[in-house]
């Protein structure tokens, strides 16, 4: 099964839906209006189900009070444009690495800071510049590396605005075809259609939707698209949490890689 939603969860949940609330409108009685609605929603969420799935009716609630669809657009667009400032540098430091496929999964990896749902503040560029001398805690790279030498399909499964410009220049370093997948409908400040294209990813890749607004990837419910490109990949490797948190219970066939950078101890006592 996928990760369960837990106590601590709710409690973020609370967090969340105050930081976008504020986003939303500047209304204090709407706001209170929909941390008060919300605390009347939670107590039905399925805890069955995983994190990112029941945060849809979180956020589902909050663009329905407040009338605001996406109220992290305009973070959204800023991250995608501070990511393509520094894009042309991160790949000069990429190049001159003995090992550019690892150094590109490193920066793509730091790249997953950029999360305006579960980490609000960050700093990208002091990220970026520490991220070449850190190692990740669970380092699977030269499984990832092996596997990659037959793998003619790729199924990269996409996160956040921003992160993308960091997927492209992983992306460039991957052989074969890839495949990029994004989510359908807005979400937090996870990349849309839309967004691939402001970061150029057209140009490298074939690009689809999940057919979801779920930041992350749960599959029953995923576009007949999705589901086939999924099925019919040599690899897959999966960006984010929200992505880990539906998808870390299957099989590893085809192999599945995370690439992710952990912002919630309940995440890091299950990874």
């Amino acid at each position: 099964m996928c990760m369960k939603t837990t106590l601590d969860c709710l409690v973020c949940f609370y967090k969340q839906a105050l930081y976008t609330a504020r986003l939303s409108t500047t209304s204090e009685e709407r706001q209170k209006e929909i941390l008060a609605r919300l605390g009347s929603l939670l107590p039905k969420l399925d805890l069955n189900l995983s994190p990112p799935e029941n945060s849809i009716q979180v956020y589902n609630l909050i663009a329905r009070l407040s009338n605001v669809v996406d109220p992290f657009a305009t973070l959204k667009e800023q991250s995608n444009q501070q990511a393509l400032q520094v894009k042309d540098m991160v790949r000069d430091k990429i190049a001159a690495t003995a090992d550019p496929l690892y150094s590109a999964i490193v920066f793509a990896i730091a790249g997953n800071v950029i999360d305006y749902g579960s980490h609000q503040e960050f700093d990208l560029d002091k990220t970026l510049a520490d991220c070449l001398c850190r190692q990740p805690i669970v380092n699977d790279y030269h499984k990832l590396r092996a596997d990659l030498e037959g793998a003619e399909s790729i199924l990269y499964l996409g996160d956040n605005c921003g992160e993308l410009v960091f997927d492209g220049l992983l992306i460039e370093q991957l052989p074969g075809e890839v495949i990029l997948a994004v989510k359908e409908k807005a979400i937090i400040n996870d990349a849309l259609m839309a967004d691939a294209l402001t970061c150029q990813l057209d140009k490298i890749c074939r690009l689809i939707s999940n057919g979801t607004g779920c930041p992350g990837t749960p599959l029953p419910g995923c576009s007949p698209e999705f589901q086939k490109a999924f099925a019919k990949a040599d690899l897959i490797i999966s960006k984010g949490q929200g992505n880990f948190e539906t998808l870390s219970h299957l099989e590893r066939r085809p192999p599945l890689y995370f690439l992710l950078t952990i912002k919630c101890h309940i995440v890091a006592d299950y990874a």
